[in-house]
């Protein structure tokens, strides 16, 4: 990660820690807004992006007649209406998520939409283009993070490895899953092995702190150098567009 990067991620860091959350979330989306950002980069901004939106939410209220104009009238508001699209009773506007879910949106913002369809239990088929197929879905239907037996497993492990000695460094890793789960949805992580998981977590979270020197005495103290590296879901993006 370069120096600007770096500076970057240090100032939104201190604005978040200050609750400025509208002036953190004004920088990161004016910077992935730029053509070519690093996927690395690109990972904590995002997380960062996703961290701020909810704080957001709460400070501001958006009438309906505004929520309809950000998705119809003015693209570059699509992505910031998502969070007051969580307080509406979604069964009644199932035209405009489908609209939102075809639109040009992160697919972080994409996967909150539709854990607001899975939190009020919404069995209407949607559809969403996901790694270039065409997916057909029913929110309902989909398996929570909170009962998905990986994320729990994936919790767990990470949980053991730093609740004590780094409980910062927890709160990121927990942070990075939690944007793995919405980026995959609507798909959920019960194929897939906890262990890989928690460690390519883990290795994100050591680049984004510059503490790179650091992984190869974790992963050897943990027992992992024989575990499967894998390539996370927020290390992929762009890859079938």
């Amino acid at each position: 990660m370069n120096s600007y990067y770096q500076s970057l991620i240090a100032e939104i860091q201190k604005k978040i820690d200050g609750k400025a959350y509208q002036e953190a979330y004004d920088l990161i989306h004016q910077e992935i807004s730029l053509p070519y950002v690093p996927q690395d980069c690109l990972a904590i901004l995002e997380s960062y992006q996703q961290e701020c939106l909810p704080h957001i939410r709460k400070e501001h209220t958006l009438g309906m007649e505004t929520i309809l104009s950000w998705i119809y009238e003015d693209p570059s508001k699509q992505e910031q209406v998502i969070p007051f699209m969580k307080d509406l009773n979604l069964r009644q506007y199932t035209r405009e998520v489908q609209d939102l879910l075809n639109a040009e949106l992160l697919d972080e913002s994409k996967g909150e939409l539709i854990e607001y369809l899975m939190e009020q239990k919404i069995d209407t088929p949607f559809k969403i283009e996901k790694n270039g197929l065409d997916i057909t879905f029913i929110p309902s239907s989909i398996l929570s993070e909170e009962i998905d037996p990986v994320v729990l497993e994936v919790r767990a492990i990470l949980d053991a490895w730093f609740s004590d000695d780094d409980p910062a460094f927890l709160n990121f890793c927990m942070t990075l899953l939690h944007q793995e789960i919405l980026i995959r949805r609507p798909f959920d992580l019960s194929e897939e092995e906890a262990l890989p998981i928690a460690k390519a977590i883990v290795r994100l979270v050591y680049a984004a702190l510059m503490r790179d020197d650091e992984l190869e005495d974790f992963t050897e103290k943990k027992d992992l150098t024989k575990v499967q590296d894998t390539i996370l879901w927020i290390e992929r993006r762009g890859e079938f567009k």
